[in-house]
């Protein structure tokens, strides 16, 4: 582990993929980089080149990046968080960084903090005002695929009851389907997953759901292999997308989609459900219409705040303020 202090930009727009793929132009605070989760799928192992955990500590530094930032687009409500290169909240330098941003976010009025984990590491965070600035999210899978997949991250139990607590507390919370993977009876395995999450989490307090399916970069199917000889996930039928990573066939990916996505909605007043890296046809057989740019889901993410949490965000959005965004 690498304390140290940040040299150059560490508030970037999240890296998305091809524009061929709608991004939602969320961005990132990369303050700590590298995770010991050790999930088989994650990118890190491929994308970090280094193999220390890095973490900036000159909080003051980026905290004035992130003030900075913000101003330039006063009119735009943004979406930032850490959980890019790192889990949120795996380790003690990440979770002293996340109390100290989630105070400030209380007082930002056109912002949202996002906090990512597959942890349960939340008791210090419960006491800390936040002024329902700050989200706390969880990446899911069913049990199954995190037993054989996600080594080292809290059961789907231990992280709802997380959650459970977070909603408790009066934060507002996300999750992220994210990667959904093919397998066998996947049906029945994402049915009772969704059922668990909506029966233990009150989906008015969901601000947002991610979907997005497995996909991984074509060189990092042999440091798979090697490093997980066990897992199964290279060996499924997969193509080259127009960003050169590894996924699945449309003819694939859509019917799991549709599936989850009617069952994430097939309840009052579901949250907004987008879909992370998808192409605006995946958009449009699965929800039946889709995002016309990146500026458009951004907009989206706006408009949904705050027609359901208009105590957050106070004034309408307007598409044009969005259009205009200096990224």
């Amino acid at each position: 582990m690498f304390l140290t202090h940040s040299k150059g930009q560490i508030i970037k727009d999240c890296p998305g993929t091809a524009e061929s793929y709608l991004c939602c132009r969320y961005q990132v605070i990369n303050q700590t980089q590298n995770c010991p989760l050790n999930c088989t799928y994650c990118i890190l192992q491929f994308y970090l080149n280094q193999p220390a955990t890095i973490i900036y500590t000159d909080f003051d530094s980026i905290f004035e990046e992130l003030q900075n930032k913000l101003k330039s687009n006063p009119k735009r409500f943004n979406r930032i968080g850490t959980g890019e290169l790192a889990d949120s909240l795996a380790l003690p330098g990440s979770r002293f960084f996340a109390k100290r941003t989630i105070r400030l976010f209380a007082d930002i009025p056109n912002a949202l903090f996002e906090l990512k984990t597959k942890t349960t590491e939340v008791e210090s965070l419960l006491s800390i005002p936040h002024n329902e600035h700050t989200v706390l999210s969880w990446s899911l899978n069913p049990p199954e695929i995190i037993k054989s997949e996600e080594h080292s991250a809290a059961s789907l139990e231990s992280r709802l009851s997380a959650a459970l607590k977070v909603e408790k507390a009066g934060f507002l919370l996300g999750f992220h389907f994210d990667p959904i993977i093919h397998c066998p009876d996947w049906e029945n395995l994402y049915s009772n997953l969704i059922d668990e999450l909506y029966s233990t989490i009150d989906p008015s307090r969901i601000v947002w759901i991610s979907l997005g399916s497995l996909r991984f970069p074509t060189p990092m199917k042999e440091k798979i292999i090697d490093r997980y000889p066990k897992s199964t996930l290279v060996y499924g039928e997969m193509i080259k997308g127009t960003d050169g990573k590894l996924r699945y066939a449309r003819p694939v990916r859509i019917p799991i989609y549709h599936f989850v996505y009617q069952k994430l909605v097939n309840i009052k007043n579901p949250p907004f459900i987008y879909f992370c890296m998808e192409s605006p046809n995946v958009w449009r057989e699965v929800m039946g219409f889709s995002p016309s740019s990146n500026a458009h889901l951004d907009y989206m993410f706006a408009e949904s705040l705050h027609r359901r949490f208009n105590h957050i965000v106070l004034d309408k959005p307007r598409l044009e303020d969005y259009e205009k965004v200096l990224c």
